[in-house]
């Protein structure tokens, strides 16, 4: 019975991969049908109304499309069947150019002029031009800081350079605002808990004026009491715990700044604000209200799509943010698809002994069905995890069992070799217990400020199993990944290396088969398919590395709107000894499409192979193609 269920699964598989296009083309189906379709207007005489069928805007050079478009309440009917129509509504197009002057003036172009074209076209559709003339713009001759004399020389120039009101640039309401925040956050930096910045400008020419910061600092103080306000289920403790500040410390902005990202990181929490109220007379210090708005604690989340590594996939899970109070998370999630199914169940408590420190208990059982091999795991894994900042360090113990089994093209390969990886020599498997012990650092400093990545992220991960642990395996591996990300005019540099090395403490067989380095896929060498870059058994079956290297780069090109396009190449290889760094490097070259739906930024690859792989062969089938088309969902890195 077991061998007709595989049988089956395994013909149903290689259905599915025969026809990966039909995933795909329902995904775009799906989004077409998904996307923002919302009619304007509403009314019952719709189908008389032309409908929108493109939005153009032409002349815009100083302030980016997308944040035009991000104002223009108009859109054009999306595509694709079952898609809503959206229909022409002359008064909401009128908002629209009116709300996009506006926009202007608030970036130093008050004699910008908005005009919109409606193009009739056949069938009752019409196309929409938005023509931007931005006129010349108000610069600031000069910016003067006034008043600041209560600070260090070395504050007041680093004020100055770092300000959004700089000579010669444009003077609007954001700058202005922005450069009054700058200016109290340096004073409240200071101490000075209760200063008033205003911003005065003085016309010498219609399209120049000179700039006066003025503040009136007051004077230094420290911060007082804590109010806080808003919040009904989570309890005094929780919040006041997150607070980096305490009553009688020098008053400063940073730490209200981070309190307030520590508790809007918690999850629980719509909004949170954090004001400094007015000091009464028999008050000391500047008393404080943490104000929160609570969110719905238990969240109910699925998901589906399509990849080319994982076929149709689907899952779905149920979190509560504050299981049995004091912000403790409970989370159960479910998934299927045709490369890994199983399900998993998480306790996190978020404070132990100390701010930032969390345990992390998991539970779970996994099926793994990889074309060289499948694998089972249950077990658990316990954890702390410490948050200092941008950086992440954990310390988790993970006790599992694994029973793994080796694709069926292995029983044409001569048994020794098989045999040394851990493989029965009739049956193809390796099981045990594998008990490990994994510390881990991680940093993030990357930003994304409208669809481009800025910055740096970067994971190092150590693990050992067994020797003076329990289990049936024994190794030691190092992970490490970097990822850098650089805009530059309009585009963005990206760039990912990774190197990885796992070394048993006795023969090849203390090492997990399924722990073993493949590469190829969606997620590293795009020219091939997911694990069939590897050392290669005689029967051309890929057997996993004891160390890999890989390193890809993208030039990553906005088009318009939501589409993107991509240029692309991969290296990296995985070699059989450990501590292996080499250069022969498999290569592969490609573009891509993106495209950023409401179901995520959706990422289409045509990789083509630099460098030949000889002999491979999975499913009793020769791999010689020399591309792929990769499908995926969000950013490869």
């Amino acid at each position: 019975m077991t061998e007709c269920v595989e049988r089956l699964m395994a013909s149903c598989c290689s259905f599915v991969r025969a026809r990966r296009w039909i995933g795909i083309v329902l995904v775009l189906l799906v989004v077409g049908r998904h996307a923002d379709a919302r009619p304007q207007g509403g009314s019952s005489d719709e189908q008389e109304r032309p409908e929108v069928v493109d939005v153009r805007i032409e002349g815009a050079r100083h302030v980016d499309e997308a944040v035009l478009r991000a104002g223009l309440e108009t859109r054009a009917s999306p595509w694709g069947p079952w898609r809503a129509k959206i229909y022409f509504d002359p008064s909401v197009f009128a908002e629209d150019l009116k709300r996009l002057e506006a926009v202007y003036a608030a970036r130093g172009y008050p004699q910008a002029e908005i005009e919109g074209i409606v193009d009739r076209l056949d069938g009752n559709r019409v196309a929409l031009r938005v023509i931007v003339r931005e006129g010349a713009p108000v610069l600031a001759e000069d910016v003067v800081f006034v008043g600041f004399s209560v600070l260090s020389q070395e504050s007041v120039d680093a004020l100055r350079d770092a300000a959004s009101l700089q000579p010669g640039r444009p003077v609007g309401t954001d700058v202005v605002q922005e450069t009054t925040r700058q200016a109290i956050t340096t004073l409240w930096n200071a101490g000075y808990a209760y200063a008033n910045v205003e911003i005065l400008g003085t016309e010498i020419a219609p399209d120049r004026v000179r700039v006066e910061v003025r503040a009136e600092p007051g004077l230094q103080t420290v911060f007082g009491s804590i109010d806080l306000a808003g919040h009904v289920s989570v309890e005094d403790a929780v919040i006041r715990r997150e607070l980096t500040y305490l009553p009688g410390e020098v008053f400063r902005a940073t730490p209200i700044e981070e309190s307030q990202r520590r508790l809007a990181g918690l999850g629980l929490f719509d909004s949170v604000e954090i004001e400094v109220l007015e000091r009464e007379p028999s008050v000391v210090g500047a008393p404080t209200r943490v104000r929160v708005t609570e969110g719905d604690h238990t969240q109910f989340t699925y998901s589906f799509g399509y990849g080319s590594d994982t076929q149709g996939y689907g899952e779905g899970g149920w979190r509560h943010l504050n299981f049995l109070g004091g912000a403790r998370t409970a989370w159960l999630r479910g998934r299927w698809s045709w490369l890994d199914r199983g399900v998993e169940g998480v306790f996190v408590e978020p404070y132990v002994f100390t701010r930032g420190m969390s345990l992390i208990l998991r539970g779970y059982a996994w099926h793994v069905d990889e074309a060289p091999y499948t694998a089972f795991s249950r077990g658990g894994r316990a954890g702390v995890q410490l948050d200092v900042g941008r950086s992440v360090l954990t310390a988790t113990y993970l006790h599992e069992f694994e029973s793994i089994r080796v694709a069926a093209d292995a029983g044409s390969d001569p048994r020794a070799p098989l045999a040394l990886l851990g493989l029965d020599v009739e049956s193809g498997r390796q099981s045990g217990v594998r008990a490990a012990l994994q510390i881990g650092l991680t940093r993030d400093a990357s930003t994304e400020v409208g669809g481009m990545a800025r910055g740096y992220r970067a994971a190092l991960q150590l693990e050992q199993a067994g020797g003076w642990l329990p289990g049936a395996f024994n190794y030691v591996s190092v992970q490490g990944d970097g990822r850098y990300y650089q805009p530059l005019s309009g585009v963005v540099l990206a760039g990912w290396v990774r190197y990885g090395s796992i070394a048993p403490f006795g023969p090849p067989s203390d090492v997990p088969f399924s722990a073993r380095y493949f590469l190829g896929g969606a997620q590293s060498l795009r020219g091939w398919g997911r694990f069939e870059v590897s050392p290669l058994a005689a029967s051309g079956l890929p057997i996993g590395g004891q160390s890999f290297f890989t390193v890809s780069g993208e030039l990553r090109v906005p088009v318009a709107g939501p589409v993107g396009t991509v240029v692309f190449a991969d290296m990296g290889n995985a070699w059989e000894a450990t501590w292996t760094l080499s250069s022969d490097l498999r290569a592969d070259a490609g573009v891509g499409l993106r495209y950023a739906s409401r179901l995520g930024l959706l990422r289409l690859d045509f990789a083509s192979q630099l460098t030949t792989l000889e002999g491979l062969r999975l499913n009793s089938e020769r791999r010689d193609r020399s591309w792929r088309i990769q499908f995926g969902i969000g950013h490869t890195f």
